[in-house]
């Protein structure tokens, strides 16, 4: 990467001063790889060895493989709850509802920042100090998942959500993110790409084929999977199940007090607000860019026809021993 590619300009009122991160976070990054697809499109990642991962401050005298090697080999506590996603599958919203539970409250926390328990943001030995019991998240794929997480049987929550709406989500959210993190094509460009190569955490198919293979070979180990378009249409009776499956012992009442609290409409306003200033850097022109409808089936608006016949014909060449039945709508 050149000195161009990985520093901002001094001058504060340049445009690159607010599509860029700030010097002090590029600074403490490592050396990053790039890739430039067939559209003629640069972007910029961590190469993890076997994914890419978005390019986080994880300290510049290390390197991403070597972080991979970390969680791999991390200590886990008996107590861990770990909550694992593909990304924009609704981390943000089930990591509020987990908290809330395990902490027996309705009052959504100021804070939006999850670089304090996301494994692939920050240098494992930070998690050391966290209080038990530790709410721990990762979008790492099933087989980069601590070893000890499997081997102590600890809980673990995946996120679910049909992969359409999950293309759009994080195209979005790229697109209002600054350089390295940013991709700079179009909707469809990004679709071809997670098709043909995949993006961040892997190939979405490979993934989730990958967790399914996973879970299997893991019949003693507490797994639950929270599904985007069940907890839309239901949001008490998913705070519910999450409740028993943590035992958690939360009051019927306070779950659905708690599902009040975490809908998009009271969620979005509260943490944009309470925002910080080391939260809104990674964003273009420093405008929250985290939560964006919360809807179902907004794929519609964005893809074309004839996209949606290829990704059709992609999930079903990829994923025809894949058990799960997504809803693309809920009319």
């Amino acid at each position: 990467m050149t000195d161009r590619q990985n520093k901002v300009s001094r001058n504060s009122k340049s445009k690159e001063s607010i599509d860029t991160l700030p010097d002090e976070i590029l600074n403490d990054l490592p050396k990053l790889g790039s890739v430039t697809d067939r559209f003629g499109n640069t972007f910029y990642f961590g190469n993890a060895g076997g994914y890419w991962q978005p390019p986080f401050r994880i300290g510049a005298d290390t390197d991403y493989m070597t972080h991979a090697r970390n969680i791999r080999d991390m200590e886990i506590r008996p107590d861990d709850v770990m909550i694992c996603s593909y990304p924009k599958t609704g981390l943000h919203w089930h990591r509020e509802i987990v908290t809330m539970l395990m902490n027996k409250t309705s009052s959504l926390s100021t804070k939006i920042d999850d670089t304090i328990c996301a494994l692939e943001k920050k240098p494992i030995h930070v998690f050391s100090s966290r209080e038990s019991p530790r709410l721990i998240n990762t979008h790492v794929p099933f087989r980069y998942l601590p070893k000890q997480a499997l081997k102590k049987k600890i809980k673990i929550i995946f996120l679910d959500r049909n992969p359409k709406d999950v293309l759009v989500s994080a195209y979005s959210h790229l697109k209002k993110t600054v350089h390295p993190f940013n991709y700079p094509g179009t909707f469809e460009q990004f679709v071809y790409l997670n098709l043909e190569v995949g993006h961040m955490f892997g190939h979405l198919f490979t993934y989730l084929m990958d967790r399914q293979e996973g879970i299997d070979a893991n019949p003693d180990v507490p797994f639950f999977t929270s599904v985007y378009e069940d907890m839309i249409l239901d949001t008490k009776a998913g705070v519910k199940k999450l409740n028993e499956f943590l035992g958690t012992g939360c009051s019927e009442e306070l779950c659905e007090k708690i599902a009040e609290a975490c809908s998009f409409d009271s969620m979005k306003p509260f943490k944009e607000a309470n925002a910080t200033i080391n939260e809104s850097v990674w964003f273009r022109n420093r405008e929250i860019g985290y939560y964006r409808k919360g809807a179902v089936g907004d794929w519609k608006n964005w893809f074309t026809e004839d996209l949606n016949e290829e990704f059709d014909r992609e999930y079903k060449k990829h994923m025809a021993d894949y058990r799960t039945v997504y809803k693309y709508s809920l009319e």
